[in-house]
Order: C-alpha cells, then structure tokens, then sequence
C-alpha cells in the first residue's frame, strides 16, 4: 500500500510540474473595460404598430356559387350541405330572406371571375351594410363598396386589359371636335312702326228734330206668382265602413297581444304555449320572419284599443295580402284594408 501511495503522489507532483512549464507564469486577474460614454438619444418619432390583418377570402365552393345573373343566401360558418336551397335563385326579393349575418352571393352576367357578397347586418335581417367583390380563381377581395354605389358594369383596370388593345405609352385621347360656326346672315336693322294717319275730322251731320213722347198710361206689372215649392233634398243615411259579410272574431287572448308601438307573429290555429317568441318586438323587419299562412299583429301607440293584424299569404312567406282592424274589448273585426 505505501508503494502505491508513493506512485500516486509522484503522479501528481509531476502533473503539477508539467502545467507550470507549460504556461510559464500564472493568469493575471481580469479587470473589466471602464463604461464609455454613451451618445445621447435622437428624438424619433414613434413607429405605428402594424394593425391585424384584415384579409377575407371567399369560403364558397366554386360547385356552390350560383348561376350568372342569379343569386343564393350563404351562411358563413355552415358546412355546404346545410346551406340553405335552392343553390341558385333569380335576386328580386332574395334580401327579405337573407337572415341577419348571411351573406347574399351574386355572379353579374358581364364578368364571370367576380362574386358580388352583400353582408347582412348581425342584428337586423335583410339589411345590407356593405358590398364585397371577390375574384373566383383566387378567392382574394378585390374591393369593397357600399349598397348604394354596387356598379352595373364592371371596366378592367389598364393592367388587365390585353396587349392588343392597350393604348401605347404616352397617347392622350384627342380632344373633341367642334362645329365651325354657322355663317347666318345678318340681323335686318330694326326698323320703326309706322306712324299712324292724322285723323280726319268730318263735319256732323244736323240732327232731325225730337217730337216729345205721348203720354201714355203707366204699365202695371203683371200679377204676383208664387214660386214652385221646392222640396228638401233626401239626405242619405251615412255609409258605414264596409266589413265582411262573415263574423270574424280575434281568437288571441290578451296577455298575448304585443307592447303598444311594437310587433309579434300569431300563427293562427295554434296554442298560445305554441306562438313563436317573442312576444313582442320592433316591427322591424318582421315581415321577413312570417312564415305563410301567419299574422303580423300591430297595436298602435297612437289608439291601444285598437290591433292591426296583417295576413301573410298561405303561400308565398312575408307576402302580407290584407290588413285587419279589430276591436281589442269586443274583439270584434271594425273594417279591413289593403296593405
């Protein structure tokens, strides 16, 4: 064991020589630089941080868009096969269809690589707030307009337009041709009327002499007629407003009856645990919501006694075909109307 001892610490003290001849003198202690000065701040104005992106894409199918020339109601979010039908419709009265935050898909007949989106409201159905112009290869906006100022044709830009048919660089379109003046003759100078002949006073005849009238007895007047009698003329009893031949009743009881100035749709036929909420709205719009064969009633603000009730056509939905007024203590019809 001391052998092994002994070749141990001989091992080490030789590893101790060996370092010290290889780096010849020990480190030197480190000493940080001292601080420099720094150059004052320049006064920058302060950079803008890029805003979020505000990129939309066209989320429609190309086999879901609609015809050229027609329309379809496309909800964003909804997978394609529970968008509602049909996939392609004519445009006139698709807006009261349009539930609030859909989106009214056009194709215009004139360019067919362009998508027209109308966006309803969130809030109000068949509102449109603002027009998106989507490219159909790529599904990249183009542009945004508002409703009133949608264009009815559509001009390519200069980029566009083929090689053919682009003016050269440099050419101004040349300026419109004026007319040459007529050559009309000459005004006559104005000339003065006439004056009249001096009129001509002739001598007047003698006049032959005046016998004085005969005395003749005064006429008497002829004898005193009466009048015819006139008669009173008959006076008509007053017309009263015209009512259907039929008793129609109001069947809604009145705890069902909207808020005075506002609206609710009354399916007729129907338990009142089954009428659609709720139960009183703004008028709003309610016409779009009526399915066929329904009512839109109305109270007035103006006379509470008294409810409007529109009758939406059994057919066609939101199409209101008359209007009838009852009378909410008697529930009585008073007259009815056309819309």
């Amino acid at each position: 064991m001391s052998a092994a001892r002994t070749a141990v610490v001989g091992g080490i003290a030789l590893l101790a020589a060996c370092t010290i001849r290889t780096t010849g003198r020990p480190t030197p202690p480190y000493y940080p630089p001292p601080p420099q000065p720094q150059a004052p701040p320049r006064d920058e104005p302060p950079r803008e941080r890029p805003g979020p992106s505000t990129a939309v894409t066209l989320g429609v199918p190309p086999g879901h868009l609609p015809r050229a020339g027609e329309c379809r109601v496309w909800i964003p979010g909804t997978p394609p096969g529970r968008q509602p039908r049909p996939r392609s419709r004519p445009c006139e009265r698709i807006a009261s269809a349009a539930p609030a935050g859909s989106w009214i898909v056009y194709r215009p007949t004139y360019d067919r690589r362009l998508v027209y989106v109308r966006v309803v409201d969130e809030r109000r159905p068949g509102i449109v707030l603002r027009v998106w112009i989507f490219d159909v290869e790529t599904k990249q906006l183009l542009r945004e307009e508002a409703p009133e100022e949608e264009p009815r044709q559509y001009v390519r830009p200069r980029e566009e337009q083929p090689r053919d048919q682009q003016p050269p660089p440099g050419y101004r379109p040349p300026p419109p041709q004026q007319r040459p003046p007529e050559n009309k003759p000459p005004a006559p100078p104005a000339q003065r009327p006439p004056m009249p002949p001096p009129e001509i006073v002739r001598p007047v005849p003698p006049q032959p002499e005046q016998r004085p009238p005969e005395n003749k007895p005064p006429e008497q007047p002829p004898p005193e007629q009466r009048p015819p009698e006139q008669r009173p003329p008959e006076q008509r009893p007053l017309e009263q407003p015209s009512v259907p031949s039929g008793a129609v009743t109001l069947d809604v009881p009145p705890g069902h009856l909207p808020e005075p100035g506002e609206c609710r749709v009354w399916i007729p036929g129907t338990p009142p645990g089954r009428q659609p909420r709720p139960k009183s709205r703004p008028c709003e719009g309610i016409a779009a919501l009526a399915p066929a064969g329904s009512w839109i009633l109305y109270r007035p603000s103006q006379d509470r006694h008294v409810l409007h009730v529109r009758v939406v056509d059994e057919r066609r939905a939101g199409v209101v075909i008359r209007v009838r007024i009852y009378d909410i203590d008697t529930n009585r019809l008073l007259r009815e109307e056309n819309p």
